[in-house]
């Protein structure tokens, strides 16, 4: 398959849907030769933050001289970001040629009888990132979880190190109802005696990781066991006999300093193994980390934020980002998908605004803009379907010394930030995963 034939085989798998269970991908990946085998593995779960986490780490390792493979989900423009090799998203060729590999042995094994049908969307990208890596010798891959972990696809891979950000309510349909659910269904990356970070907090989540990892034999350390102090342009992770000064990181907001401690958690826990990190390759990578679209500034008069809030915990961060800031004419632009709980994630985040735009996004999953206006409860919201035309009105109603941002739904961020940099209409946002 050339390129474009990979995309439009890619669309064809979205019609496979969310598939629990990993002897599938077991399957498949046995085909390919087990590539996830071929180099270490670091597997990212939680609820938020896994993908800011991915890129710190990913940085760390960078500037330590490793080559990094990072697998992350979903993409906002092109489903080349979710496959990265020291930064750098996956080439065309390089994506089609996996993506055939992965076809061949697809077919091959259901002309066996071995498989009833062929991967999903999110099945057949593992597949291709475990084979890319592969094939371009990464020192390590940090593997961001899809969804849950116990039963995601990148479960199959044998880590040396498994991080879990933060447990929080979302996707209460596949993970069960409830903290404890959800925080079993991640400790599923827990494996006996390798180690495991996390950065959750006191409650019901950590309580549950707490006891998965007794009962796996999961030697679990506590980013809360650690102080983090603050100064002008600085700050100071302590943990145990440990200390690390470093700069602000480069990704802006109060909870960015959590997802790059536990970077940095994860570089000592790393140094453990026996792995060479220098300190100057923490401070290089914390400073030096992008991750598009969480509090991505985009414009600026008034200045254009995008950011994925999609669950209550993320609108939380955003809402203390934003009051944070010293603008006094802020606009929201918001959307969610129909199974979040939209009234709960208004309430966090209209305080902070003078004016609220619904809109949506062209997809089914999208809630309509009038019902995301009548979810705020007691507050005028401005509705408009198109969230370019929502964007302008919000800018205009701002002004150029105000604030806008766009959040709600990683697919609204994705469908502003393509047609405001690239200036065409995105034209897949793959699964949902």
């Amino acid at each position: 398959m050339n390129f474009q034939e990979s995309l439009a085989y890619l669309e064809a798998l979205i019609a496979m849907g969310v598939q629990a269970g990993l002897n599938h991908t077991r399957s498949l990946a046995s085909r390919l030769g087990d590539p996830q085998r071929s180099y270490p593995c670091i597997l990212v779960a939680g609820t938020n933050g896994k993908g800011s986490t991915s890129s710190f780490l990913a940085a760390i390792l960078g500037a330590s001289g490793i080559r990094v493979g990072l697998y992350s989900s979903p993409h906002l423009v092109s489903v080349r970001e979710r496959v990265r090799l020291d930064g750098m998203l996956i080439g065309e060729e390089d994506l089609a040629a996996g993506l055939t590999r992965v076809r061949e042995v697809s077919n091959s094994a259901i002309a066996a009888g071995e498989l009833s049908g062929p991967p999903t969307y999110f099945e057949a990208m593992t597949l291709l990132a475990f084979e890319h890596f592969r094939r371009a010798s990464v020192g390590a891959a940090i593997l961001e979880v899809g969804l849950g972990g116990r039963l995601d696809c990148t479960n199959i891979a044998d880590p040396i190190l498994s991080l879990v950000t933060n447990i929080a309510l979302d996707h209460e349909d596949y993970l069960g109802k409830g903290l404890e659910n959800i925080a079993t269904e991640k400790a599923g990356v827990f494996r006996p005696g390798v180690p495991a970070l996390t950065a959750a907090q006191e409650g019901q989540g950590l309580q549950t990781l707490r006891r998965q990892a007794r009962e796996r034999g999961t030697p679990l350390q506590e980013l809360g066991a650690c102080r983090i102090q603050v100064s002008a342009g600085s700050w100071q992770l302590s943990c145990s006999s440990r200390s690390a000064r470093l700069p602000l990181p480069a990704l802006p907001g109060r909870h960015q300093l959590q997802n790059a401690a536990l970077a940095v958690l994860a570089a000592w826990s790393l140094r453990d193994l026996g792995w060479v990190i220098p300190d100057e390759a923490l401070r290089e990578g914390v400073a030096s980390a992008r991750w598009p679209g969480r509090l991505e500034r985009l414009a600026a008069a008034p200045d254009l934020y995008l950011d994925g809030a999609h669950n209550p915990h993320g609108c939380e961060a955003l809402a203390a980002f934003v009051g944070d800031q010293p603008q006094r004419r802020k606009a929201l632009v918001f959307t969610a998908m129909r199974d979040k709980p939209v009234a709960a994630m208004l309430s966090i985040l209209v305080p902070c605004f003078g004016a609220v735009w619904a809109t949506r996004v062209p997809m089914n999953r999208c809630m309509p803009a009038q019902e995301v206006a009548g979810a705020a409860s007691g507050v005028a919201v401005r509705t408009q379907d198109d969230p370019m035309s929502a964007v302008e009105a919000a800018r205009s109603w701002a002004g150029p010394e105000g604030l806008v941002v766009v959040a709600g739904s990683l697919y609204l961020v994705g469908y502003v930030k393509s047609l405001q940099e690239e200036g065409t209409l995105l034209k897949s946002w793959g699964s949902g995963l």
